[in-house]
């Protein structure tokens, strides 16, 4: 009897338990990315973090802070590799596993930004990029090129050459990934 009691008890604890929960099921971040997540009780995100713990299986990898506004979590790509967030509230544990990659570039651009140049001659182009650890990177070669009006410039693509074909206007575009630029060019005499 006493052993029903208890059981009813237990039962009971339970049932007054709020539901926790996280909108984040796992991450993937790109090296110097934050996600936040959400935490909510009873499917309400909550208003502040007082009650709720975290901690990381490998903090090199990932960092978990407060969000500016104190009410979700802020996971960020320390390094590259994989590791799990766990979110404890209430007597719940969620896991989240991480896997942090390698930076992504988050903006390119085309040197020189502009051409100008005399029928004939030739023009030596590059795309550079900018990654999520502010370093720059050459992705000249990893780029889609096209000119619009190759009868004004074309661009040879083993030395990035571009040719000044006529004169006129036209534009140069370079695109990586999702990722997309142009520069103008004139020719002259």
């Amino acid at each position: 009897m006493r052993g029903f009691a208890l059981l009813l008890l237990s039962l009971a604890a339970c049932l007054d338990n709020p539901s926790f929960d996280v909108d984040k099921q796992s991450l993937e971040l790109p090296q110097g990315t934050s996600s936040e997540v959400v935490v909510s009780l009873d499917g309400v995100p909550i208003d502040d973090l007082y009650g709720v713990v975290w901690n990381v299986e490998d903090p090199s990898i990932v960092t978990v802070t407060p969000a500016w506004d104190g009410k979700r979590l802020r996971i960020g790509g320390a390094l590259p590799g994989e590791t799990i967030v766990r979110v404890n509230s209430y007597g719940q544990t969620i896991e989240i596993p991480t896997r942090v990659g390698p930076p992504a570039v988050v903006y390119i651009w085309i040197e020189p930004s502009t051409v100008t140049s005399a029928l004939g001659q030739q023009v030596h182009v590059r795309a550079t990029g900018l990654d999520t650890m502010y370093r720059l990177r050459d992705v000249t070669h990893d780029s889609r090129w096209t000119v619009r009006d190759e009868q004004v410039a074309r661009l040879e693509m083993a030395g990035m050459m571009l040719q000044a074909m006529g004169n006129g206007h036209t534009t140069l575009h370079a695109t990586y990934g999702d990722l997309f630029t142009y520069s103008d060019v004139t020719i002259g005499k």
